[in-house]
């Protein structure tokens, strides 16, 4: 079995925190041995005032049109998140983008997470407007797909069902978002 490494470079998690942090994505939420595979760590930190609660990155090798050695990194800020509860929740975004964006890169041949938008049909089921919409951040944070693909991810995979923070903007994620969602990671042979 795959575990998360989870780093507590900041000092914020007592013991049973640690353990509670580190289970929480396998125990509660959408996740396989394929993608915790890809994830190196999970690392608090206190990064001060830096305005994030947490982010994803990656690095991978691109060979064409593939992606290889995809390696992920976590990061949840404890300077904001004061509670397990609050990295959590931040934690369950950060996976959704870590499940989302590595599946698109590596079997819809996305290049690179904002350098294109996320696949039209998603755009599509999820009723967003590429006039509103963007694939970065050109547009305020709200209003980046990708941080939409994580809420709908915390949203419908996660313990934190009541907490999508475009909620007043777009709505709930409905079943065919989830249902989107779950087949990026289902097995070619599905």
């Amino acid at each position: 079995m795959i575990e998360i490494n989870l780093v507590d470079e900041a000092g914020a998690l007592s013991a049973v925190e640690h353990t509670r942090l580190k289970s929480f994505i396998i125990d509660h939420c959408l996740c396989t041995s394929e993608e915790l595979a890809r994830l190196k760590s999970v690392r608090v930190r206190d990064d001060g005032a830096s305005g994030y609660l947490g982010y994803w990155s990656a690095k991978y090798l691109r060979v064409g049109a593939d992606v290889r050695n995809v390696q992920a990194v976590i990061v949840l800020n404890s300077h904001y998140l004061l509670t397990v509860e609050q990295m959590e929740k931040t934690l369950a975004h950060e996976f959704g983008h870590h499940w989302t964006l590595s599946y698109l890169m590596d079997r819809h041949e996305m290049i690179g997470w904002f350098n294109e938008r996320v696949p039209w049909l998603y755009y599509r089921i999820r009723g967003l407007s590429p006039s509103n919409f963007d694939k970065d951040y050109s547009k305020g944070w709200s209003y980046c797909d990708k941080e939409v693909l994580a809420e709908d991810y915390k949203h419908r995979f996660s313990p934190y069902t009541g907490t999508h923070r475009m909620q007043n903007l777009i709505g709930n994620p409905t079943t065919e978002v989830r249902e989107y969602i779950w087949a990026l990671g289902k097995p070619y042979w599905y």
